[in-house]
């Protein structure tokens, strides 16, 4: 019965989407105008507002064009306690990008803006967060986000396709610690939670999501510059998952489980650069996960070993 069990819930990594080799000549164009301002109410608090507009056009008969203003506000405010107070609320659409890469700024009171998301997604973020200085060598602070998004993607299910809409919520709440007991010592504590709520219609494997992650590192630096970090997590995911060999199908399932990564570095002299060699997932751990982001996976599958370098020229 147990393996029955295991085998229904096993969702795994979503596969990657395979489609038909098909050639369609489109014209799209996406205009993107924005505007940011810092202003300095007090010494120690400042405000940020801004706005953004998208123009988005395209020849495609299934995707809705639009034009659309995104509002931007945030605050900032640094106590002589040694605390600091975030808050924000924006819109964004989810717009053509090449490499990922765009000049507006990412963030807004910290806090940030664009994610790997479907393109034309638009959608509203809020968030606060209180950052403490609690001495020299020991900060901490906590952190909470909700988005609301309107997805876009094609309805298959009639006689002809159709753009529809989709209401996602995310919400995400973060704590950490870290302390330097040492000049050549840092510990590192976190605590992460992620809210996924899906329409099921247009859920990429998943409907619904809970994942808790408890990241536990330790870091040490030499005046030689070698350093070297070892970081465990503790995950504890459960939710409703589309099965791997029948799509559209979604079960309940969960798992609980420890990841180990570690790596050394060294830094070349005069700081040309570091060269990295790593591994993750050190015990070549098996688990039942979903990764909501598997683009920029947080954990790996099975034990993966690397090595980096990256230089820096004057």
């Amino acid at each position: 019965a147990k393996d029955q069990i295991d085998a229904a819930l096993d969702f795994g990594f979503p596969p990657p989407l395979v489609l038909d080799r098909l050639s369609v000549d489109r014209d799209t164009r996406h205009t993107n105008l924005y505007l940011y301002t810092h202003i300095n109410l007090l010494e120690n608090l400042t405000l940020t507002l801004g706005g953004s507009g998208d123009f988005f056009d395209t020849d495609d008969e299934l995707v809705n064009e639009r034009d659309q203003f995104n509002p931007k506000i945030g605050i900032t405010w640094n106590l002589d306690s040694g605390t600091t107070f975030r808050a924000a609320a924006f819109r964004v659409l989810k717009r053509t990008l090449i490499t990922d890469q765009t000049l507006e700024p990412t963030q807004v009171a910290g806090f940030n803006q664009f994610f790997d998301e479907f393109n034309a997604t638009d959608y509203w973020r809020y968030g606060a967060a209180i950052d403490q200085k609690f001495s020299g060598r020991v900060y901490g602070g906590v952190e909470y986000t909700y988005r609301d998004l309107d997805v876009p993607y094609t309805d298959f299910t009639g006689p002809t396709p159709v753009m529809g809409e989709a209401d996602w919520k995310e919400k995400l709440a973060r704590a950490y610690l870290f302390w330097t007991p040492t000049n050549s010592i840092a510990l590192t504590a976190e605590y992460l939670y992620e809210d996924l709520d899906r329409d099921e219609i247009s859920g990429p494997s998943a409907k619904e999501s809970q994942t808790h992650y408890v990241p536990l590192g330790i870091h040490f630096f030499h005046s030689s510059g070698l350093s070297a970090s070892l970081k465990g997590t503790y995950i504890d995911q459960e939710g409703e998952y589309e099965r791997k060999d029948d799509r559209g199908v979604f079960v309940a399932g969960s798992d609980d489980f420890w990841v180990v990564d570690a790596a050394i570095n060294y830094r070349l002299p005069k700081r040309y650069g570091i060269v990295t060699v790593g591994v993750n997932n050190l015990f070549d751990e098996s688990f039942d996960y979903y990764d909501s982001d598997w683009e920029n996976s947080r954990i790996q599958p099975e034990r993966f070993v690397y090595a980096r370098i990256t230089l820096a020229f004057p």
